[in-house]
């Protein structure tokens, strides 16, 4: 990376995953208003949120594949265009083709994440020098802290300044900054050159999209606290038999493929299925700040829509560790660096769920969540993303990258359904202070794995 164009360059792939991570939380807030100008239920609703994990998921390892073959600058340009037809799209769709051109348009955007974000990471964490690796991952990582927490609050901000009837305005504005986006990195990123130009595992690719679909789509069925009842739907159980069959035809074509989109053999290594694992756990807990409100109204007997105030206390905390964790980690490693997130976040949970939930306070409740957000700022994204890299080729860097983000996402995406279990099968606010401990038990199930980990 050119010194004189190190900030520029940084700036650029910083911007790509603020862009990315932004719609991931912007359009929550206008799901309800979009609901009712389309007049659909909630069930149906809930698939522009659902439709974008689930793609986005399933298509991450390819597109990260595609990155180590054809070169990163291009791959991160055109889907920063992919992501910006995407976003024109969904705010067409107020206008033409109605819900299904919007959630064509989310399916689009979900391909242009699937880029920008897993890229963006994996040129960092190669291009910058070995002793700032921890600090440029850190970085990106507080990057992307920041537009979790901050894009419920910025497609609120942007139906206040166009109001609810122009809530297409809220994909309209990725536009301009997109093409920005879109000359930058044009003009100013390096053309690094790529190690392997070799064919894209094409049969492989559609046999993993398809199986992970399917076994994703099944899973959302799954109550997690009556399986015998899930086992005995025959929806279920019929998407797991397809998603089976998916999976071994998966594994066969890659045995065979001179270049796989999923090397099985980091199945074999094991520090790599170590920060597998542990990146599903830090998926189950990053997901759990869309809890947070709930907890707070709930607990303190707060207005609906009144509680999301309190995940700034997350928030805020996680973005002033998380690149002091980065620089801590160029000094002493990821492993005793995610080892304190973990068992930190495990203490949050467990205060709020044993000492903030029965004695309920704004104190208390502020205090057990800047905790949570010190401990999640220490471990969320940078750790990992430095584990995989230095236990991968260089080659294989935004695949590497592309597979830990996948697995992260498996843990987003199957989480809720067992937190939202827990809540309905307790009282009040027992139900959520049960959640907390799950929650509790998963950053210390990954703490204790971590005591295990040795790089290769």
């Amino acid at each position: 990376m050119e010194k004189n164009r190190t900030g520029a360059i940084l700036a650029i792939y910083l911007l790509g995953l603020l862009l990315g991570g932004l719609y991931v939380g912007m359009v929550a807030p206008v799901r309800t208003v979009i609901q009712e100008y389309f007049a659909i239920d909630s069930a149906t609703g809930i698939w522009m949120i659902n439709i974008y994990s689930l793609f986005y998921a399933a298509l991450i390892p390819v597109i990260g594949k595609i990155a180590d073959l054809r070169g990163r600058k291009r791959v991160f340009i055109v889907c920063v265009l992919v992501f910006c037809l995407g976003a024109a799209m969904c705010g067409l769709s107020a206008r033409f083709g109605g819900f299904a051109l919007l959630l064509a348009g989310r399916v689009v955007q979900a391909v242009g994440a699937c880029g920008m974000i897993p890229v963006a990471n994996a040129e960092l964490g190669t291009s910058m020098p070995p002793e700032k690796r921890g600090m440029a991952l850190g970085i990106a990582a507080a990057v992307m802290g920041v537009s979790n927490v901050l894009g419920s609050a910025v497609g609120s901000a942007v139906l206040g300044v166009f109001g609810s009837a122009n809530w297409s305005m809220l994909f309209f504005v990725s536009l301009p900054a997109g093409v920005l986006l879109c000359v930058a990195a044009a003009m100013l990123l390096p053309n690094n050159k790529v190690a392997s130009r070799g064919k894209l595992d094409y049969a492989g690719s559609v046999a993993f999209v398809a199986a992970v679909l399917v076994l994703l789509f099944a899973l959302r069925r799954v109550d997690f606290l009556d399986l015998g009842a899930s086992v005995a739907d025959p929806y279920v159980l019929g998407a797991f038999a397809v998603a089976a069959v998916l999976v071994v035809a998966f594994v066969l074509i890659e045995r065979r493929a001179a270049d796989p989109v999923f090397h099985l053999e980091y199945l074999r290594v094991r520090p790599i299925v170590i920060t597998m694992v542990v990146s599903f756990f830090i998926g189950c807990i990053t997901i759990s700040m869309t809890l947070v409100p709930e907890f707070a109204e709930v607990a303190l007997g707060k207005a609906a829509g009144s509680g999301g105030y309190y995940v700034l206390a997350i928030g805020v905390t996680s973005i002033f560790a998380t690149p002091i964790g980065g620089k801590l980690i160029d000094k002493r490693g990821a492993k005793p660096v995610l080892l304190f997130g973990l068992a930190t976040a495990a203490v949050g949970y467990l205060f709020l769920a044993f000492v903030a939930a029965p004695h309920p306070s704004n104190a208390l409740m502020i205090v057990g969540l800047m905790i949570v957000g010190l401990g999640m700022g220490f471990s969320m994204g940078a750790p990992t993303n430095y584990m995989i890299l230095e236990n991968t080729d260089p080659s294989e860097s935004a695949s590497a990258i592309a597979t830990i983000t996948f697995v992260r996402q498996i843990g987003v995406t199957l989480a809720p359904a067992i937190f939202v279990g827990f809540i309905a099968d307790g009282a009040g606010v027992g139900g959520y202070a049960v959640m907390l401990a799950c929650i509790a038990a998963f950053a210390l199930a990954g703490a204790l794995l971590m005591l295990a980990y040795r790089p290769r």
